[in-house]
C-alpha cells in the first residue's frame, strides 16, 4: 500500500529505511467517493495529498462556470498551494471524479520533518519544483497552442485523459467549449 509512495518519492531522491519509517508515520489514509470533495472554495488547505488510487481534478468558479485547471491520477500530489502556502481560503475546489483513495500529510507534520531533516527539505523542495515545472507547462500549452493542437497534445502526452476525464471537463482544461472539443475530436479520427 505504501510502496507505491515511496517509489514515486525514489524517484527524485533515494530514501534511507529510517526517514521512510519518520515520513510513513504522518500518512493519514483518506478515501473519497465519485463527486465528493476533497477541498472546497472557502476552506483552507491543510496539507498534500498523494493519490494511491483514483483520479481528481480541481477547479475554480467563475460566473457560476467551472474552470478545471488540474486532472490528478495514480501516484500524483496533489494541493492547493496558494492556501496551503498563505494559510489563506481556498479559491479552488478539489473533487473526486472517480472513488479515490488517498494519504494525506498534515502541513504542520510536513514543517516539523522539514525542520528536523535536510533530507526532507531537500526532497519538498524538489517534488514543489516538479510541481512548479509541471503548472507551467499547461499554462504554455493554453497560451502558446491553437485549440486543436493542445487536444493533440493531450493525446500524445496524457492519453488518460480521453480515457478518463469527461468531455465537459476537459473542454474546459482546455480553454474551449464542449462543442469545440467534439468537433476536433471528429476532425482528429
Amino acid at each position: 500500500m505504501h510502496q507505491a509512495l515511496r517509489t514515486k518519492l525514489e524517484e527524485t531522491l533515494k530514501i534511507s529505511d529510517e526517514d521512510w519509517h519518520t515520513f510513513e508515520s504522518i500518512l493519514q489514509p483518506l478515501a473519497f467517493k465519485k463527486a465528493e470533495h476533497i477541498l472546497k472554495e472557502g476552506q483552507i488547505c491543510n496539507g498534500i495529498y498523494f493519490l494511491r488510487e483514483g483520479a481528481v481534478r480541481t477547479f475554480y468558479l467563475k460566473d457560476g462556470q467551472e474552470i478545471n485547471t488540474s486532472f490528478n491520477f495514480e501516484n500524483d500530489f496533489l494541493r492547493e498551494i496558494e492556501s496551503l502556502a498563505n494559510n489563506q481560503p481556498s479559491e479552488k475546489y478539489i473533487q473526486a471524479i472517480e472513488n479515490s483513495r488517498l494519504f494525506y500529510i498534515e502541513k504542520s507534520k510536513l514543517i516539523d520533518l522539514y525542520q528536523n531533516s535536510i533530507f526532507f527539505q531537500e526532497l519538498g523542495r524538489k517534488i514543489l519544483e516538479q510541481l512548479a515545472i509541471s503548472e507551467q507547462k499547461y499554462a504554455s500549452l493554453l497560451a502558446a497552442n491553437s485549440p486543436k493542437e493542445r487536444y493533440l497534445h493531450i493525446l500524445e502526452h496524457k492519453p488518460e485523459l480521453i480515457h478518463r476525464v469527461s468531455l465537459q471537463h476537459l473542454a474546459s482544461y482546455l480553454g474551449i467549449s464542449r462543442e469545440s472539443l467534439s468537433r476536433i475530436r471528429k476532425r482528429v479520427l
